[in-house]
């Protein structure tokens, strides 16, 4: 359960099992599982996340063209040290983006790409 993956990022949070958070939803998509109550239950579906913690839209703007294969979820938790995360489906956290800080896009298209194909 400890082990952490080389994905070529170094937030503390990229490589490991995505920890298990209460999340309160923001906007409800019915698109995505309407139970969703915590960050385990993302995984439900069999397809990759971005958990989108503090309702920042450049996130989920550059994610957009993999809707098809990649679940935007807006939520609340209580963790302070990210503001977005890409969660593999096999739960395995591929891409965070640390509190505050600008958005990069590079390397969550990188990571979308690499996990997620091509966009759509």
């Amino acid at each position: 359960m400890d082990a952490r993956y080389d994905l070529g990022d170094d937030h503390r949070l990229v490589g490991t099992l995505c920890p298990d958070m209460k999340l309160t939803l923001e906007r409800p998509d019915p698109d995505v599982v309407t139970a969703v109550t915590r960050s385990a239950d993302l995984l439900r579906e069999g397809r990759g996340s971005l958990l989108d913690l503090v309702d920042r839209a450049e996130a989920r703007d550059a994610a957009a063209a993999w809707t098809g294969r990649v679940n935007t979820v807006t939520a609340r938790t209580g963790r302070g040290d990210v503001d977005a995360l890409l969660i593999r489906p096999d739960g395995c956290v591929a891409w965070a983006w640390p509190t505050g800080q600008d958005l990069d896009a590079t390397p969550l298209v990188r990571a979308l790409g690499t996990w997620f194909g091509q966009p759509a």
